[in-house]
């Protein structure tokens, strides 16, 4: 946003990028990227510089007022920095919370799952969108029992509240920026069983070191949108893609076979893969599919999984699964880490030793604000001390 912004004031690639200080290449390709991510045109290029589009013109005017924003803010707390100044500038950014609800009902499909990802009940989903088309004048989606259907319009806002979004996100991370005290809120975002068994029961570690920090573990199976502001930061199983995201190998973790007591005393254990396969109870989850190329034992289990008739759960929640393990439904791969906590869960000796990396995962601008410098190594020694590094 900042090198579109340069370029569309300058009115050429060259002069924004001696603006910026940065090389013609680097801001080509920048410019390109974000257009490419917009599937829309920005710029056209001619001898004389640049020419915006109607599209382009629209994104300037956002940046135009981001900037504003961020600027207006960074003077205040420069002068007084006081929680009111905070206040005000923040009230300003929450006047973009009915388009922030639109975006996350067009990306779900429905109410529901809107409503659960932001954290408000489905009346007030519904009742935020109408709102927003009153305002505007327009049907932004049409409604069936499928869930929600957006209309052209509706595309056309979305592109728009997707810029805002990033925009705001980059705000918020220049406001927090300027407070070097680590305090305020931190959202950490992982799967259910990391978050049980390594975040969670070591954050009392953190707290005794920074007692104004405050955290919000969120449950994300896959990598939520860090660009955009849905967490601060993630701790998961895939490496993310994204140049602006710092991300750190945190370590390893190995899956086993593992049935309970209860199971193997009304089961003898199984001798073979194919005895597996055949004459036992099998519980699954939807993360060995997502690895099957990353290790040779998740793919093998996957195998089995995908043939066999004797699956008796399928689930993306990790606690659900060991918790049906440990009730003696049947047999599943559980991290060698949670056999200290269950002593009635055994090891099933089929030589199977499943690995998986997971990562930390963060916005480059993280490490410059000091309550998620705190907490990056925080969940750093977290996973030293746990012995998973």
């Amino acid at each position: 946003m900042r090198v579109y912004l340069a370029v569309a004031e300058a009115g050429a690639l060259l002069h924004g990028a001696r603006k910026l200080g940065e090389p013609l290449s680097s801001v080509h390709r920048q410019i390109a990227a974000l257009e490419a991510a917009l599937e829309t045109k920005l710029l056209i290029r001619s001898r004389r510089g640049v020419r915006l589009t109607p599209a382009g013109e629209r994104l300037l005017a956002a940046a135009r007022s981001m900037a504003a924003a961020a600027e207006e803010a960074e003077a205040a707390l420069r002068t007084k920095p006081e929680p009111e100044i905070v206040e005000r500038i923040s009230g300003r950014l929450r006047r973009w919370e009915s388009m922030r609800t639109f975006l996350a009902l067009a990306r779900s499909g429905t109410f529901v799952t809107a409503a659960r990802q932001l954290g408000m009940s489905f009346e007030t989903v519904r009742r935020q969108l109408s709102a927003l088309e009153t305002a505007l004048g327009v049907t932004l989606c049409t409604r069936s029992k499928a869930g929600v259907e957006v209309t052209p319009a509706g595309e056309t806002i979305a592109q728009a509240a997707t810029l805002m979004e990033a925009a705001i996100a980059d705000v918020r991370r220049k406001l927090a920026s300027l407070d070097r005290r680590p305090e305020g809120l931190v959202r950490i975002a992982t799967t259910d069983g990391l978050g049980a068994f390594w975040v969670a029961p070591r954050l009392r570690h953190l707290f005794e070191r920074f007692p104004r920090l405050a955290v919000k573990l969120q449950y994300r199976p896959h990598e939520p949108d860090l660009l955009n502001g849905e967490a601060d930061i993630w701790i998961g199983y895939s490496e993310p893609r994204s140049n602006s995201l710092v991300r750190l190998l945190l370590g390893r973790i190995h899956f086993v076979p593992v049935a309970s007591d209860d199971y193997l005393a009304r089961h003898s254990a199984p001798t073979s893969w194919e005895d597996l396969a055949e004459n036992h109870h099998l519980l699954s989850h939807t993360y060995y599919d997502e690895h099957v190329d990353d290790d040779s034992d998740f793919a093998l289990w996957e195998s089995i999984i995908r043939t066999s008739n004797n699956v008796r759960l399928d689930t993306d929640l990790s606690m659900s699964l060991l918790a049906a393990t440990v009730s003696g439904l049947g047999i599943s791969l559980q991290p060698t880490g949670v056999l200290d906590h269950y002593p009635s869960l055994r090891v099933i000796d089929l030589s199977c030793k499943a690995t998986a990396q997971f990562w930390l995962v963060y916005h480059e601008q993280g490490r410059s604000i000091a309550k998620y410098r705190a907490a990056i190594d925080a969940c750093i020694e977290i996973m030293s001390q746990a012995g998973l590094r």
